[in-house]
C-alpha cells in the first residue's frame, strides 16, 4: 500500500508543476499588460490611470511598475508625495534586480527619510512580502507616525 501511494504522488507532481507554471506564466503577462496600460496612460498625462495599472502589475511582481510608483511618490507626479511608499517601492523594485532602484531607495533614506520612519518603510516592505499588498499599495498609513513626510 505504501509503495502505491508514492508511486501515485510521483505521478501527480508533474501534473502539478505543469499546473503551477503555466499560471505563473499567464500571471506575468498579465503583469506585463498592465505595466503597458500603465506607460500609456503616463504618456496621455492621466497619471490616476497609471498609478492604478502600475500598482495592479506591481502586485504581481513586476518590478519595472514598482520602480515607477515610487518615481512617481517620491517626486509627487500626479500623487501626494510619499517618500517612504516610494522607498517601499524601489526596495521591492531592487529586490526585483531593476537597475537603480537601490540608488534611489538609499538617496531618500540619506537625505529624505528620518532613521525612524525607515523601520516604517521596511514594515511595508514586509507586509507585501508576506502577502499582505493592500497597505502599501493603497497608501493609507494615516496612523503612522510617517505618514506623508514633506521634503526638507
Amino acid at each position: 500500500m505504501q509503495r502505491f501511494r508514492a508511486a501515485r504522488a510521483s505521478r501527480r507532481a508533474p501534473r502539478g508543476l505543469l499546473v503551477r507554471a503555466a499560471a505563473l506564466v499567464l500571471y506575468a503577462g498579465a503583469a506585463a499588460g498592465d505595466f503597458e496600460a500603465g506607460d500609456a496612460a503616463r504618456e496621455r498625462g492621466d497619471y490616476a490611470a497609471a498609478r492604478e495599472a502600475w500598482t495592479a502589475a506591481a502586485i504581481a511582481g513586476d518590478g519595472r511598475a514598482q520602480f515607477e510608483l515610487g518615481t512617481m511618490l517620491a517626486n509627487a507626479v500626479g500623487v501626494e508625495r510619499d517618500v517612504v511608499s516610494a522607498y517601499a517601492w524601489f526596495a521591492l523594485a531592487d529586490a526585483n534586480g531593476v537597475s537603480g532602484a537601490r540608488e534611489r531607495f538609499e538617496l531618500l533614506l540619506r537625505d529624505h527619510i528620518p532613521r525612524h520612519c525607515h523601520y516604517d518603510a521596511m514594515k511595508l516592505v514586509r507586509d507585501f512580502e508576506s502577502g499582505r499588498p493592500e497597505r502599501l499599495a493603497s497608501g493609507s498609513r494615516q496612523n503612522s507616525r510617517c505618514w506623508r513626510i514633506r521634503q526638507r
